[in-house]
């Protein structure tokens, strides 16, 4: 049995769109899918729609961007309520400010000689904001850089002195206020790829997968290595906690190259989250 329930496509950072991953999906014999774009559900009607016409099952999915102790991390929210307004008003917010900023790094590169239209960047968004890889993208179709090195560019474009640098300044949510607006939804909260949270704040990390708050965990990602798979799954046992997993897939804009489905996750995840597939 195939399954993967975190991916992206174009409606965030995915290279994908929602169609080429449920060709994917039905070439693969998937049995259940979440694609869990990053702060938005502007999307999943569209991906209600594919998982009918393609036979998949499929979980109404977000992964959002929490903020604590001056570090960003993901929090997955499955089953949350697509027709929600105040998911959509969060959604269109963001998108607006990323739109906003990638139309100052466009005019960035135009001031330093890059000779290409604004639209002809946007072309690339499709659905979503026009995330970095995308914008890079767009430099690729013109020739500025090749196509295998967009991932291995983005510190030197976005990072601090790079052409397309601009310091963060978006107010994320903190955890329990990212908390209460999913279960405000109907959705569940599981901490996404904790090992990335380590990376960046040990403090931090063990503060969140001891939370009190979480509905579940992501032991099953690309980026978690068996140390920290073990550390997960005895706090999930002790706490009974949902048991998450899947791939991260982003098409072409993955420095892992991760496939579709291009991890091993055992059954328990699909059977942990059965009662939320569509």
């Amino acid at each position: 049995m195939l399954f993967d329930f975190h991916m992206h496509s174009t409606y965030s950072d995915g290279s994908s769109t929602m169609v080429e991953i449920f060709e994917k999906a039905k070439a693969l014999d998937l049995k259940a899918l979440a694609i869990t774009d990053h702060d938005t559900t502007l999307g999943l009607g569209l991906e209600k729609k594919l998982s009918k016409e393609y036979s998949i099952p499929f979980i109404s999915a977000v992964e959002f961007t929490a903020m604590e102790q001056g570090t960003k991390f993901h929090v997955l929210a499955y089953n949350v309520d697509a027709a929600s307004q105040e998911l959509k008003d969060y959604s269109v917010k963001l998108l607006e400010y990323l739109n906003k900023r990638s139309s100052l790094q466009i005019e960035m590169l135009q001031r330093q000689g890059i000779d290409i239209p604004k639209e002809e960047f946007f072309k690339e968004s499709n659905g979503g904001p026009l995330y970095r890889a995308k914008l890079l993208r767009t430099l690729a179709r013109y020739n500025y850089l090749d196509v295998e090195e967009i991932m291995m560019s983005l510190k030197k474009y976005f990072g601090e002195g790079g052409p397309c640098y601009l310091p963060e300044d978006y107010k994320y949510m903190d955890f329990e206020s990212m908390v209460k607006m999913i279960k405000r939804n109907n959705g569940v909260v599981v901490l996404a790829h904790p090992t990335k949270i380590k990376k960046k704040n040990s403090r931090l990390y063990y503060e969140l997968i001891n939370s009190e708050l979480l509905d579940g965990i992501e032991v099953y990602h690309p980026s978690i290595e068996a140390e920290v798979k073990n550390e997960l799954e005895k706090i999930i046992l002790s706490k009974s906690l949902l048991c998450t997993g899947g791939s991260d897939y982003h098409g072409m804009y993955n420095k892992r190259n991760t496939p579709l489905c291009g991890i091993e996750i055992p059954e328990k995840v699909y059977k942990d989250l059965l009662p939320f597939i569509q």
